[in-house]
């Protein structure tokens, strides 16, 4: 799911909001985590911010950047006591474990939405779109305050090519958990637990009634569970915000499809056009039906169209070393092959090396 900022809401928004919730059609969710369980520390933790010199944050930068042997995990939002312990986490978890060390070894920090293009996945028939937060560390014992030139490190999981010359916006830590909440309901609406995404949205509003994203996805959750006329409600209430939601622009279009009101659906596929063609896996489907129907030639190019927008994707990868080696062009093959392999979660690689072993006895 995008992950964006909001404008402040007017009275009126406000209002039109809070009769967007309907509690009555989700219970038995599992309490949700706090804010306090999310920032715990645990007894690793301390000892390893009792080894800095408080207000360093130098010491904080090396542990992060080598001692720690952090793992960059793009599908997994945990606490902070669990990224440590597994020493991998997405970009949200991550920054929430750098920022519970620094608090404990009274080290400054700031929180970072970096505005780069979104990161595109795909899971349980969802588009989860993704945006990307790092955190920046400096020397004192305050955070969200301004540091003096050259006092301040930022600290980024992702390599640096892939974030630079982004600019960055400072957010809150009200801002950050709104987010987290949103990931985790994410998350949980691809396992179909209704009642525990309802409750993780909730916190999310809770915490942070501006942040536009999660009427997207409480507009998702209510299509997913039959609750088609809510949906609708919540993608139209997201679509004339401030900061218009295109992602809820789509969603609704993808309602009106369904229920057949067409001239309502031209209306909102008039102002989609334009957005399709920056979804990646428009281009991948599109490679991948290419292929079933044996044209190569154009599989290869809707699948680098793809790998354009979003070069990280492991399945773009793929796709386009199976079309390179149906149409003998063994070496590109390899070569991306190679690239599925390296991007692949664990559960994955094991297919793509058979596959490469397959390619390398040709």
């Amino acid at each position: 799911m995008t992950l964006l900022l909001g404008c402040s809401a007017t009275p009126h928004q406000q209002l039109a909001a809070d009769n967007l919730w309907r509690d009555e059609l989700f219970s038995g969710a599992e309490p949700v985590p706090l804010p306090a369980d999310i920032f715990a520390l645990n007894d690793d933790m301390r000892r390893v911010a009792a080894s800095f010199r408080q207000g360093d944050h130098k010491q904080l930068t090396r542990f992060l950047r080598s001692d720690g042997e952090l793992a960059y995990s793009g599908r997994n939002t945990r606490t902070a006591a669990e990224t440590f312990a597994s020493r991998s986490g997405n970009c949200m978890s991550l920054v929430i474990m750098t920022a519970t060390l620094a608090r404990a070894a009274d080290i400054g920090y700031r929180y970072q939405l970096v505005q780069s293009p979104p990161v595109w996945d795909r899971q349980g028939g969802l588009y989860l779109i993704n945006g990307h937060v790092n955190i920046q560390l400096n020397d004192g014992n305050k955070s969200n305050v301004l540091n003096v030139a050259g006092r301040s490190t930022t600290i980024d999981f992702l390599p640096g090519s892939q974030i630079r010359g982004y600019q960055v916006k400072f957010i809150s830590e009200s801002q950050l958990l709104a987010r987290y909440y949103n990931n985790l309901a994410a998350d949980a609406l691809v396992e179909a637990d209704y009642s525990r995404a309802y409750a993780l949205l909730k916190a999310a509003y809770a915490t942070e009634p501006d942040y536009q994203q999660l009427w997207n996805t409480l507009g998702v959750l209510y299509r997913r569970s039959g609750q088609e006329q809510m949906a609708e409600q919540v993608y139209r209430y997201a679509i004339e915000l401030p900061q218009v939601s295109n992602d809820a622009l789509y969603n609704l279009a993808l309602l009106l499809a369904r229920q057949e009101r067409l001239l309502e659906w031209q209306q909102v596929h008039a102002r989609l056009e334009l957005q399709r063609i920056r979804n990646p896996y428009y281009y991948f489907d599109m490679g991948e039906n290419a292929y079933q129907r044996g044209e190569y030639g154009n599989a290869v190019r809707y699948f680098s169209k793809a790998i354009k927008l979003a070069d990280y994707r492991h399945e773009f990868h793929f796709g386009i070393s199976r079309a390179y080696f149906s149409n003998g062009q063994l070496g590109l093959s390899q070569r991306h092959m190679d690239r599925a392999v390296e991007l692949a979660p664990q559960n994955e690689k094991q297919r793509y090396q058979l596959k490469l072993v397959a390619l390398q006895r040709h």
